[in-house]
Parts: structure tokens; sequence; C-alpha cells
């Protein structure tokens, strides 16, 4: 079975939140981690939180995230969008002070999640969903990349609990450059369009 990549508007809301459901993290966070503000993450439950991600997915343009798919099964989601729309990013004072790029610059996007459940990992979902976001941001404008992987190196090799950012390793063989530490072990990095 071949695997492809699209964005979530084409993909569906029951492709997304099949993904949503595989993993008990991703069941809470419903991919808003990255997007809402601290204040307004404590006012959403879980389920206002899918709320807001079957909204996003439905109306936002360019569309936010992209699906994997293997065969006629979502197997994977990409959480990619103009960064000036994910405003827990933009808050961040550590992003803001080692980020080569202006917070209000419209060209950049983040590359902030890529969820795939541990059954369907190891089987190059992950860097699928990576190659087609660079694609996806580059036809919707995109002239840079900001992304915040898991540095497995300053975690003995394991990968935490939870853990839908992509790894250092991945995004440099796709020609990220480490920028800043970041906590948790993540890290800050950058690419050109």
């Amino acid at each position: 079975m071949g695997m492809r990549v699209v964005a979530a508007t084409e993909a569906g809301w029951d492709a997304v939140d099949t993904v949503m459901r595989a993993d008990a993290s991703s069941r809470n966070c419903q991919c808003q981690f990255h997007i809402l503000e601290n204040a307004d993450a404590r006012r959403t439950t879980r389920g206002s939180r899918r709320d807001l991600l079957r909204e996003q997915v439905r109306t936002l343009d360019p569309p936010r995230g992209l699906v994997a798919f293997e065969g006629g099964t979502a197997v994977g989601w990409c959480g990619v969008e103009p960064r000036v729309r994910v405003r827990h990013v933009l808050a961040s004072r550590l992003v803001r002070a080692h980020s080569l790029y202006a917070a209000d610059d419209p060209g950049l996007w983040a590359i902030y999640c890529i969820l795939v459940p541990p059954p369907r990992r190891r089987r190059g979902v992950g860097a699928a969903l990576l190659s087609a976001a660079l694609e996806h941001a580059v036809s919707h404008g995109a002239t840079a990349f900001e992304a915040y992987p898991i540095d497995t190196s300053r975690r003995g090799g394991e990968l935490p609990p939870g853990f839908s950012t992509g790894t250092v390793a991945m995004f440099a063989g796709h020609g990220f450059a480490a920028v800043a530490a970041l906590p948790s072990a993540r890290t800050l990095m950058h690419r050109l369009a």
C-alpha cells in the first residue's frame, strides 16, 4: 500500500479525528498546545479543544495541517501553518529571543506537530509528513520554516511520553539547522524554503 499525504481540509474531519483518537496525549491536546496561549488553553476542555480543531480544519485558509494515509487509513497528522497563527509559540520568550524571524513575518511557517501513533512509527510516516509539509507551505507562499523537535541525544536516546514534534535528526535530514536549545529537550530549528 502506498502512502499519501493531503491537506486536512481534503482529508476531512473523520480522518483528522481518527489520528487524534489513536493516542492518549493527542486525544487530550487536539493539536491546540502550540495554537492557544496559556490563559486561553486553561479555559478549554478536551471537548472544546476537539471542537476548536474541527473548526480550524474546516475554515482556515491556508489549511491547517496535513493527514497521512496508508491505503485508506489515516495514520499521521502534521501541524503546519503560518507562524503568525501559532500563538503559544509567538508568546514564548525563548523563541522570540532566538528566532531569526520577526513575529509578524507572514512568510515564516511553523511545523510544530508531527503525530504518528506508536503502532505506526518507524515506517516513514513522519518523514512523509515533513516532506509534504514543506511542499504544502511553499505552495502557499512560505519563504522559511521554523520547528521545535525533540533532541533525543538530550534524553539519552529516548522519546518522551506524548511525543509529537518529530526529532532533530529528522528535521536535520530535511535541511533544518539548529538555532537554540529549548526546554523539555526541544530545539528551535530553521530552514529557508
